[in-house]
C-alpha cells in the first residue's frame, strides 16, 4: 500500500533563477529579523567604512571600553562583550602588536592582566570614531534625528 502518486510540479518550483527573492508580507512583522537585516547592514557598512583603518566592531568597541575603565582585566572585557576567552586572547594580541595596547600583570592576581590604551592607541581611537561618525550618519541618512534618537532607545530597552 505504498504511495503510487508521483510528485505534482508544484507552483512553488515556478521560481527563476536571478529572478528577486520575494518575502513574506509577514515577515516584516517580525523584530528579531528587522533587528537582523538592519545588524547586516550596519556590519556591512562598518566595514566598507572603516576598512582602510584595519579594524572591526569587536576590536573598536573593546578600545572605547579600555579607554573608559583604563587597566580592566582581559576577563572583565571578555565578559563585557560576551566573548570566549580565547577570542579575547587573540583580540589583545593583535591590538598590543599594533601597539594600541600595553598589558600588565594585576599585582593583586597574577593570572589577570590589566589594559590600557597607548597614545598611538587613544590617536587611533579618535581616528575611528570619526570615521564611525561618518558610518552612523550614512547609516541613518533616511532617519529624522528624533527618528535616529528613538530607534536607539528602543533597541537599548530591547537588548537589555
Amino acid at each position: 500500500m505504498g504511495n503510487d502518486r508521483k510528485p505534482s510540479r508544484a507552483a512553488s518550483l515556478e521560481f527563476a533563477a536571478g529572478e528577486e527573492v520575494r518575502e513574506p508580507a509577514q515577515m516584516k512583522n517580525y523584530l528579531g529579523y528587522a533587528i537582523r537585516r538592519a545588524q547586516m547592514r550596519a556590519y556591512e557598512s562598518f566595514y566598507n567604512a572603516l576598512r582602510d583603518l584595519e579594524t572591526t566592531p569587536s576590536r573598536f568597541t573593546l578600545m572605547l571600553l579600555m579607554r573608559e575603565n583604563p587597566g580592566i582585566r582581559s576577563v572583565d572585557l571578555a565578559r563585557k562583550l560576551g566573548v570566549a576567552r580565547s577570542g579575547m586572547v587573540r583580540l589583545i594580541d593583535d591590538l598590543e602588536g599594533r601597539g594600541l595596547i600595553v598589558r600588565e600583570v594585576v599585582k593583586a592576581d597574577r593570572r589577570n592582566q590589566a589594559l590600557a590604551l597607548t597614545t598611538e592607541g587613544r590617536r587611533y581611537l579618535r581616528q575611528l570614531e570619526r570615521a564611525v561618525g561618518r558610518h552612523e550618519s550614512a547609516l541613518t541618512d533616511k532617519l529624522t534625528a528624533k527618528e535616529r534618537a528613538q530607534l536607539i532607545k528602543l533597541l537599548w530597552r530591547v537588548g537589555t
